[in-house]
Formats: structure tokens, sequence, C-alpha cells
């Protein structure tokens, strides 16, 4: 008995990731910027899903980067089944998700930067910046969600990860940063691609950064969850 359950668990969450891959075909526009993201996207060879968009405000309410983020398809379809399900008396009801509600709890924020499934953020620059620019715009946010911080952005993994992200930009580059398991990528349109290893010290900072609960921009943080609903709703019960 225990085989069946098991084993219709595993075929409902790999239904669950196929149907997950299956929404989300075509692009979607960031209404701001005019920037257009893929709603599938890979990033390191594995398929993701967009989850939202957004515009990232600086220098006075000026737009300075377009935002999509994306979710491993495969991995998280996985997890959020499991996550609908221990927060079923919250946000589910009548085996509908309350998408509102749930794009506005900090309990969906939380399983976004604390989940061990690939993440990834592409961003697409409006405006030149330089990389001071991009430090001073970060660094009292990181300041908060890194631990000695003064000291640990001397050394690796986080001083690779301010050199690799913190560039001089123009409008038109294009930046993406994922991570899977305890690494970091980040791949530039003008300065290529960083690996970070060992890196799994910061990979939540580095969520927490746009999802934590004093984000970069708690406009953008909603924002960057818009289309959630391509995750789905619960998976049916196996029979």
């Amino acid at each position: 008995m225990r085989r069946i359950a098991v084993a219709a668990a595993v075929a409902a969450a790999m239904l669950g990731a196929a149907a997950f891959a299956a929404r989300t075909t075509g692009t979607v526009t960031e209404p701001e910027t005019g920037k257009t993201f893929e709603t599938s996207r890979d990033f390191g060879g594995k398929p993701h899903t967009l989850i939202g968009v957004g515009a990232f405000e600086a220098f006075g309410a000026v737009d300075v980067y377009a935002a999509g983020f994306y979710l491993d398809t495969e991995a998280a379809g996985r997890s959020w089944q499991r996550f609908l399900e221990r927060q079923a008396a919250s946000f589910v009801h009548d085996g509908a998700v309350d998408w509102a509600a749930l794009k506005n709890s900090s309990t969906l924020y939380q399983w976004i930067y604390s989940g061990s499934f690939g993440k990834g953020i592409q961003i697409k620059m409006v405006r030149s910046v330089t990389r001071q620019q991009v430090i001073d715009l970060h660094t009292d946010v990181m300041r908060r969600l890194v631990d000695d911080f003064d000291n640990a952005v001397q050394q690796p993994p986080l001083k690779d990860y301010v050199d690799a992200t913190c560039r001089d930009g123009q409008d038109g580059d294009e930046l993406e940063i994922w991570t899977r398991g305890s690494t970091i990528f980040v791949r530039s349109s003008r300065y290529g691609q960083t690996r970070i290893e060992n890196a799994s010290s910061i990979i939540r900072a580095v969520w927490q950064l746009w999802f934590g609960a004093s984000p970069i921009q708690v406009p953008l943080r909603r924002e960057l969850v818009e289309h959630l609903e391509n995750l789905g709703g619960p998976a049916a019960a196996a029979e």
C-alpha cells in the first residue's frame, strides 16, 4: 500500500511539472520598460519557467532595469506541490488557490529564497550605470543579509559575486544570475560568464535581496511573482 502511495505521489509531481511547462509558452512584456521575457528559458541547460516580471527604479523613480524571475521547471514544480499541501489551510479553498493572498504572503517569499530548487533572474538594463552606482544601490540591503559584511565582501564567495554583478553597465546590456546547488552562475552580455563555486553561504542572501523581508524594492518583489499561476494549483489526488 505504501509503495502505491509513493508511486502515486511521484506520478502526481511529474504530471505537475509537465503541466507547469505546458502552461508557459511565449513572452511576457514588462509594462514600464517595454522589455519582453520568454515564459520558458534555459539557465545552464535546464528549463526554467517565468514567475513574474518587474522594473527596478532608482535615482528619483527612474527605471534602471527590467527583470524576469524564473524557477527550475521540474524541481520547483515538485516543491510547489509539497508547499501547497503544507499551506492548504491558509491558501487553498475548495481545491482553488487564493492567488492574491499568496502573492502578498511572506510564506511564499520564504519558500522562494529558502528552496533548494534552481532559481534564475534575467536583468535587462534600460539605463547606463557605473560600478559604484550598482554597489551603492545594493550594499545597504546586503549588509543586513550577510553577517560581518565588511569582512565577507573582501573574500570569496561574496567578493566574487560582487565583482561579477557590480560592473559598469549600458542601456541594452543583459545580465543573468542563477543558482544550482552550492554554485552561483553570472552571465553578462558584456563581460561573459562567471562561475562561483562553494557559495552556499551567500545563496540565500542573493535571493533575499529581491524576496526577503526588507528587499531592495517592495513593489518589485510583488511584481516578480505576478505570474505565480504558472505553477498551477494542487495536483489532483491519486485514486
